[in-house]
């Protein structure tokens, strides 16, 4: 099992600290007490999952010892139902996208019936741990808090972003190392519409 540490590193991913902890809504002096060894509270936890698209609460519960180690319990299995691209005009369910499940271990992470998993395309989000040909489960809901790493839907096309509002603006934000890429702003005018929240990213699985 992953020390806290190395989980919550994990988290962190290849982006600043500072950027992670004002994302997480937690101090940079209290992150950096609990990377020394000061006990971090379930709440304290519960932030850092919230902000991560890698690490589950559950995980980080278990590593702080809040929880027991459930890795020699009989695992359930659930299938997630992969789509790859999405066409132009078609809805996310659309026959012709769906690609296969993917099964996950119900004792590593439970992502609840309400989940899909996408491939990503692209190199966008590569700092964010989602490289082009990772693969990202994304939990439906349809609106996600600032900050947060999102499935978006623009005029048909599924792309994997992390999410920022402003007024009545959705500003998607690449976490890229590549100057290519730059925030894109959309109006309420515009055809997009978020499918839900990335909640874990898988390298090199399908």
């Amino acid at each position: 099992m992953q020390s806290l540490n190395e989980l919550i590193e994990m988290a962190v991913g290849n982006g600043s600290r500072n950027e992670f902890c004002r994302r997480a809504g937690i101090s940079a002096g209290n992150f950096s007490r609990i990377l020394k060894g000061q006990k971090a509270s379930p709440e304290i936890l519960r932030k850092i999952a919230a902000a991560s698209a890698t690490v589950s609460y559950s995980q980080l519960m278990q590593a702080a010892g809040y929880v027991e180690d459930q890795a020699g319990a009989q695992a359930e299995i659930q299938a997630i139902p992969v789509y790859g691209s999405i066409a132009a005009g078609s809805p996310i369910e659309a026959e012709e996208n769906f690609s296969g499940y993917i099964r996950l271990e119900y004792a590593q992470k439970h992502f609840g019936a309400d989940c899909f998993a996408l491939k990503v395309v692209g190199d966008s989000m590569d700092l964010a741990n989602m490289p082009d040909g990772s693969t990202v489960i994304v939990k439906r809901q349809s609106e996600v808090r600032d900050g947060e790493i999102g499935a978006v839907m623009i005029a048909g096309q599924a792309t994997v972003k992390r999410i920022y509002h402003q007024g009545e603006h959705l500003v998607l934000a690449p976490v890229s190392k590549s100057a290519l890429y730059g925030p894109q702003v959309y109006s309420g005018e515009d055809e997009v519409r978020i499918l839900g929240k990335v909640v874990l990213a898988l390298v090199d699985i399908i």
